[in-house]
């Protein structure tokens, strides 16, 4: 009989800058964006088999404490308190930091992971109705049997995005190994998108949690190569992997809550994406913020058991990114900022609070580089997001190996019940294989592609060399 995990915490501080942040920085502003983000963690685990320890002075986890502290320095304000909607007070305060023990092995756990398991090795509740309004980062290391770890995070989304954890995640990782890749935060957010003084109004947008199913789905990188060549119409010949993934999710999941409703209802898709580069001037990549935008398509009412076709999905996601660079990206560097977000989330509210709209959301880590993260160990085994439970939600991060995407997929569980037998989706997605599995497939790979086969005539002989 399986022994049932628990994870148990041991050990709590608060790890604060090695260096005091001089009077001048302590009043950190936020940009707009920061104002209007939701009062959300963005959670994430990475998992390490500490395989490779011997260079290390102390032990990982003293390790991980003792290079957080100077490399808070930089990212001074994460060490703060969120002050009120216009400021980060940057006191000092430090990141809470926990420590746990967990009563089994890393690799039981990674045989196959399970959703609801993974929030056990997060340092805060991400349920909580207070997350994210104080602390601006949580860490919470989690030590198994085997001596393996699970290092989970929470950020708060106040002043984090997917580009803002990439660049925390490869600065912590590189003063900790000593790389010498050093990542230097950019904080001019607030200057490109003023903030608004007086208090604004938060178009928060009512997140369904009731009777959710969340399961992981993986497209291994062969498979997407598949899917992209299926996906391609004229108007776009070569979408992207995010693109032809979340494409096929969105349909496969519109097909299932249509059967399950008997009705043909509106379908529409949120995704979000990075504004660094889509500025006027085009921002670093490590600018701190809430830096993203966000475009909708739609796939519109029809009769009878008909989907739309992929590739037509496909061509409605890129024409709704091209309009939002063209006109949401450089507008919101003007004057009416404020009005096209609230006009924004207005249309959006509206959307969600119809009974007749399928509404689904897409966030994406993929390109992030977030598996660079070496602490002084190696590259973890596995990273994931954590999925905190909203209906029809697809959460999207890259393979470790060979260019796949793993789909953490929310829906409501009689949708669920179809989706995850959906043929379309099967024919390109692995129901959660195990983590091991795919990590010994991906070091094999490396192998054979680390050997030169060839033929030699002369010879009559095939000749193998490393």
């Amino acid at each position: 009989m399986a022994t049932m995990m628990r994870v148990a915490r041991t050990a709590k501080q608060y790890v604060k800058p090695s260096s005091t942040t001089p009077p001048h920085l302590r009043n950190f502003k936020l940009s707009l964006l920061d104002q209007l983000a939701p009062s959300l963690y963005a959670p994430m685990v990475f998992f390490y088999p500490m395989q490779n320890t011997r260079n290390l002075k102390n032990e990982p986890v003293k390790h991980l404490k003792q290079t957080l502290s100077p490399f808070l320095n930089r990212f001074y304000p994460f060490a703060g308190r969120i002050k009120d909607h216009v400021s980060i007070d940057c006191n000092d305060a430090g990141v809470e930091f926990l420590e746990a023990k967990v009563n089994t092995r890393l690799g039981d756990f990674l045989k196959q992971p399970d959703a609801d398991a993974l929030k056990h090795f997060l340092p805060v509740d991400i349920e909580s109705k207070k997350m994210g309004t104080n602390n601006l980062v949580h860490v919470q290391t989690n030590t198994f049997e085997c001596g393996g770890m699970a290092l989970g995070i929470c950020w708060s989304h106040k002043i984090t995005d997917g580009g803002t954890v990439s660049a925390f995640m490869r600065g912590w990782s590189s003063m900790a190994s000593r790389s010498g890749n050093e990542v230097i935060p950019e904080y001019g957010a607030s200057s490109l998108f003023p903030p608004l003084d007086s208090s604004i109004t938060q178009y928060a947008l009512k997140l369904d949690t009731d009777r959710t199913s969340t399961k992981r789905f993986v497209f291994d990188g062969s498979k997407i190569a598949k899917l992209k060549a299926r996906a391609a119409s004229e108007g776009v010949p070569k979408p992207t992997r995010v693109e032809a993934v979340s494409s096929l999710l969105w349909k496969c999941a519109t097909k299932a809550s249509r059967a399950n409703s008997g009705s043909q209802t509106l379908s529409v898709m949120s995704q979000s994406m990075n504004i660094r580069r889509r500025t006027s001037p085009p921002l670093p990549d490590t600018s701190i913020g809430n830096l993203v935008g966000y475009y909708v398509a739609k796939m519109e009412e029809n009769n009878g058991d008909h989907i739309t076709h992929l590739r037509d999905l496909v061509a409605k996601q890129r024409q709704g990114k091209t309009e939002a660079i063209n006109n949401y990206a450089k507008k919101l560097q003007g004057k009416d900022a404020y009005v096209v977000i609230r006009e924004l989330f207005k249309e959006a509210g509206s959307l969600l609070r119809r009974e007749d709209v399928d509404f689904f959301k897409c966030l994406s880590t993929c390109g992030d580089g977030l598996y660079d993260a070496d602490f002084g160990w190696g590259k973890p085994t596995w990273l994931s997001l954590v999925s905190l439970g909203y209906k029809n939600t697809f959460a999207l991060s890259e393979t470790k190996e060979g260019g796949g995407i793993e789909a953490w997929v929310t829906l409501k569980e009689d949708d669920m019940a179809l989706f995850e037998r959906n043929l379309e989706l099967l024919a390109f997605a692995l129901p959660n294989p195990s983590v091991l599995v795919m990590d010994e497939e991906s070091q094999l790979l490396k192998q054979v592609e680390r050997r030169l086969i060839f033929d030699d005539p002369s010879h009559n002989q095939t000749l193998l060399t490393w």
